[in-house]
């Protein structure tokens, strides 16, 4: 059949990462060969910031105007009660992403509801539960409202409560509107925590906040006296080539390096760059893997077969730049490759140097309900997408 597949997808803004939407179009095409582009055709659909309203209206109009095969795009599980279909056997076969600001749901999803996630709460677990073992004692954690309204920070502290540490103190900088930016508090709450006396410091902070943050860190002189670790979206690409000459090292976890001297990867980021003509990102990473995911069943989506196609996610892995990976969160993602790296910045480069091998958390662990528990903020929008 020459049937073509459309994929409707939900297409955030970012300020941060502008491109992140185009980079996973991008990315699924690359993992296609040449031939099979023309049997897949992308149908994005603005979104806003991925709010309750604009996510409804786009999909409505992706399943009944477009009529697409698959639902694709940004979406975050804080969305799912006001989403998930009572008649969700018409729903189309759906595959989003999210960059794992959340632990899935606790509750089972319908069969043809698939994830690709970036499993940042996984990354934040591991980082945890390497700095309590590392530097033990007390350690400490400062945050923007914002990155506080995910489980990323639920999930370090939850690290390192099981690496034995018995208190994290926890600061979060308040939203105020007639504030511009953090600048003007983030030495007040350096001050404290370096009068807290704390072990190691955990910051948390996105675009240009974690540009203040940097800078602030390294003129309080703390730089000099405790640890820092911080999210993986301040350990990436866009953040670090912004704060080249600063003269810190600190710590992070990776998911995905660039760097990464697998064959896999080094296929991915030569057949990316070849088709889109720039530097590839982990967005591209996210959108190459469901290019691998789906391309073996473009016989059966075109026969609108598409409880061979559910078969198939649910039993199937792909093996590409991140390793083995899985979709269906009803059969347990598979644990990623978790690396804790340290980093330094300084003379207009950055480097990167593995330390050590992250344990990532068992998937429907314990914990997970905690976690669930501590988190009351509600943010619906996906991470990054303000």
């Amino acid at each position: 059949m020459n049937k073509i597949i459309k994929i409707g997808f939900l297409f955030p803004y970012s300020s941060i990462h502008p491109n992140m939407s185009n980079d996973i179009m991008d990315g699924f095409y690359a993992a296609l060969p040449a031939a099979y582009h023309q049997y897949y055709q992308f149908y994005p659909e603005f979104v806003d910031q991925g709010g309750s309203e604009s996510v409804k209206a786009a999909i409505n109009k992706l399943r009944l105007f477009h009529h697409v095969d698959v639902l694709s795009g940004f979406l975050s599980y804080k969305l799912l009660p006001e989403i998930l279909p009572s008649d969700s056997g018409k729903f189309p076969l759906c595959f989003f992403f999210d960059m794992g600001e959340y632990l899935p749901p606790l509750y089972p999803l319908p069969n043809n509801w698939f994830f690709n996630s970036f499993q940042f709460w996984q990354l934040e677990y591991a980082l945890g539960n390497w700095a309590q073992k590392r530097f033990g004692g007390k350690g400490a954690m400062l945050m923007s409202v914002y990155d506080a309204g995910y489980h990323i920070h639920s999930s370090f502290w939850q690290g390192a409560i099981l690496a034995g540490a018995k208190e994290i103190d926890m600061h979060i900088i308040p939203y105020n509107p007639n504030v511009p930016d953090i600048k003007s508090v983030l030495q007040d709450y350096l001050s404290r925590i370096e009068k807290s006396g704390v072990d190691y410091l955990h910051a948390l902070f996105c675009g240009n906040e974690a540009l203040d943050f940097f800078s602030a860190y390294k003129q309080s002189g703390l730089h000099k006296k405790i640890p820092l670790l911080v999210t993986p979206h301040m350990a990436s690409d866009v953040i670090l080539s912004k704060i080249s000459n600063i003269g810190l090292q600190f710590y992070s976890a990776s998911g995905w390096n660039y760097q990464l001297n697998t064959t896999q990867n080094k296929l991915f980021k030569r057949q990316f760059e070849l088709f889109a003509g720039r530097k590839s990102t982990v967005f591209a990473v996210m959108g190459y893997e469901m290019g691998l995911a789906l391309l073996p069943v473009l016989p059966q989506t075109q026969k609108g077969d598409i409880e061979s196609v559910i078969s198939y996610l649910k039993a199937s892995y792909i093996d590409g730049p991140r390793g083995k990976r899985n979709f269906s969160i009803n059969h347990n993602f598979e644990k990623p490759a978790v690396e804790i790296e340290k980093i330094s910045v300084q003379t207009a480069s950055y480097s990167e140097l593995l330390v050590e091998q992250g344990t990532a958390m068992e998937y429907n662990h314990a914990v997970f309900e905690d976690i669930h528990n501590q988190c009351a903020s509600g943010w619906k929008n996906p991470y990054l997408c303000v």
